[in-house]
């Protein structure tokens, strides 16, 4: 089965399920305009539905995964959560590895699946730092006790992951979006980017991928430096693609959230206020851009931290989290269903 037979079939199972079509929400300034695919309008509220949908059902038809086998995976925090949700609802068992410093909110809504979760403390999360490495080196002693018995998608270098975004997100935004002049995502496991970057890179090349890497001390979960991470091999293999990076921090992050939550009454996590915040650095070098983002996910997980460290009043977080999974009145609808 070639590739645009296999991820098309894909695709329609994942529209099925919920996963895909997500909103954009549109943001104006004087010098560009940004505009923010919505991830947390997927089924299990993030962009990682994509990735961990199509890694399981390429899994599943190339005859590689089986209802004999158990998925492992370590993940800090999204693409476990969509993983252990989409396994529990196809029939599979998950075991899913964390890092410890991960939100409580994220670990608890992973223990609500009823998968093996371990949390894996090491020194980065005792600094209350992300970071996943650890976590991927328990996973792999673990499956080297029976390697018949697991599955592992291993997200940083399966091709699923990068392919999804080409099936699915770049299309949605083409369907709804002209004139964009760069997309800007930030570096996880490589998938979005590299996704993106094959999709436009295709059909629309002119278009600028930019790349927003977390600065080496951050606390941004989801995302990843690279001088003190493991590389994914996605990052590896295709960049290439990426034209420039932005580098990001915990203060851009926060920014971000903020500055979103006063102009469009959305609180949104912290890897979608960097991504936001790595937006306007770009369009304050390059005036008069049309910035194309995503929003991995809204400020549901992350609830004790923003309110614990000021970033959200309490108050405040209880007015806007009643619509936190309402539909923003500007956002452009997506209906883009050509597999």
């Amino acid at each position: 089965m070639d590739d645009n037979t296999l991820y098309g079939e894909i695709l329609e199972e994942a529209y099925a399920t919920g996963i895909g079509r997500t909103p954009v929400l549109p943001v104006s300034y004087p010098n560009g305009e940004i505009f923010a695919k919505m991830e947390w309008f997927n089924q299990f509220r993030s962009v990682k539905d994509r990735a961990a949908f199509f890694m399981l059902k390429s899994a599943e038809k190339t005859g590689v995964l089986t209802k004999d086998k158990r998925i492992i995976e370590a993940s800090s925090g999204n693409t476990g959560i969509a993983i252990a949700n989409i396994a529990r609802l196809l029939g599979y068992h998950a075991e899913l590895y964390v890092p410890a410093s991960s939100s409580p909110e994220t670990i608890a809504r992973l223990k609500e699946t009823g998968n093996a979760i371990i949390e894996v403390e090491d020194e980065n999360s005792r600094r209350g730092k992300i970071n996943i490495d650890a976590s991927i080196r328990r996973l792999k002693e673990r499956i080297s006790e029976d390697p018949a018995r697991f599955v592992n998608f291993d997200q940083y270098s399966n091709r699923a992951n990068t392919l999804g975004h080409f099936y699915s997100t770049g299309p949605e935004i083409t369907s709804v979006l002209d004139k964009i002049t760069h997309v800007v995502v930030g570096i996880g496991t490589g998938g979005t980017v590299t996704g993106l970057a094959k999709y436009f890179k295709t059909f629309y090349p002119w278009v600028k991928i930019v790349a927003a890497e977390p600065s080496a001390d951050h606390h941004i979960q989801g995302l990843k430096n690279l001088s003190v991470s493991a590389v994914p091999d996605l990052i590896r293999e295709n960049r290439s693609l990426i034209d420039s990076w932005i580098t990001v921090d915990d203060s851009d992050a926060r920014e971000g959230v903020k500055e979103l939550m006063e102009l469009k009454s959305v609180i949104v996590g912290f890897s979608s206020g960097a991504n936001f915040m790595a937006c306007r650095k770009l369009m304050a070098e390059e005036p008069g851009s049309r910035i194309l983002t995503i929003f991995p996910d809204s400020a549901e997980k992350y609830r004790s931290v923003y309110t614990s460290t000021g970033v959200i009043r309490e108050e405040v977080f209880d007015t806007l989290s009643a619509n936190i999974n309402t539909v923003p009145d500007d956002a452009i609808l997506c209906d883009f269903s050509d597999p």
